[in-house]
């Protein structure tokens, strides 16, 4: 029963690691110190920049940030974004892509996190770059009963707009760079099951070994 309990632990661990940050909800404002040129979830001085999330009809699921005049402050670049260590870092889940947000030149601008960055973020994830894909496909090979996490990273140029996962379990909190692998077989990541020249498949074979 122990040995259960603490499997059923395990899984519950691995499928919710991607949602290990505080997203930021919809409305919810945030604050930039120019002081100290740091983020946080709540003011620190008179002078902190506020900025406060706003979704739309037809953005495309991505968010924006506005000022308290209404001007637009950050967007739509990313899908979610959530403030650690001080930094506020977004996430284009349909692009694979992560940004961390500085104050320049009175306004915020983006920049690539590195891979560096982004595995010190996910220290329990796997990163497979699509670069790394041979003809759009790449091989996993795994323990017997071995669960893996994968964080997909487009670090091309390619689009991945509107693109899915088949089968959709490998990919249950919809934030599509993360990936929970527990059994072999092939994973395919396309748009609406297309494999063209415009709109390329990946596919991510999965094999166990020993």
């Amino acid at each position: 029963m122990k040995n259960l309990v603490i499997a059923l632990m395990a899984v519950l661990i691995s499928i919710s690691a991607a949602s290990a940050y505080n997203y930021i909800t919809e409305k919810q404002t945030i604050f930039y110190n120019p002081q100290k040129s740091i983020w946080t979830l709540m003011p620190e001085t008179e002078d902190d920049i506020q900025i406060t999330n706003k979704s739309f009809i037809g953005s495309g699921g991505f968010c924006e940030y506005y000022y308290q005049d209404g001007k637009l402050a950050i967007g739509p670049e990313i899908n979610i974004g959530f403030v650690h260590d001080g930094e506020f870092i977004g996430i284009n889940s349909q692009e694979l892509k992560f940004y961390k947000y500085k104050y320049q030149d009175k306004k915020f601008v983006s920049e690539l996190l590195t891979q560096e960055e982004i595995q010190k973020l996910y220290p329990e994830y796997k990163i497979i770059k699509v670069s790394e894909f041979k003809n759009n496909e790449i091989t996993i090979n795994k323990k017997f009963f071995e669960k893996i996490n994968v964080l997909l990273l487009n670090d091309t140029e390619q689009s991945f707009y509107k693109y899915s996962y088949k089968p959709a379990s490998v990919n249950p909190e919809y934030i599509k760079p993360f990936i929970h692998i527990s059994h072999p077989g092939k994973i395919i990541f396309s748009h609406y099951g297309n494999d063209t020249k415009e709109t390329p498949a990946l596919k991510i074979i999965v094999k166990n070994k020993l």
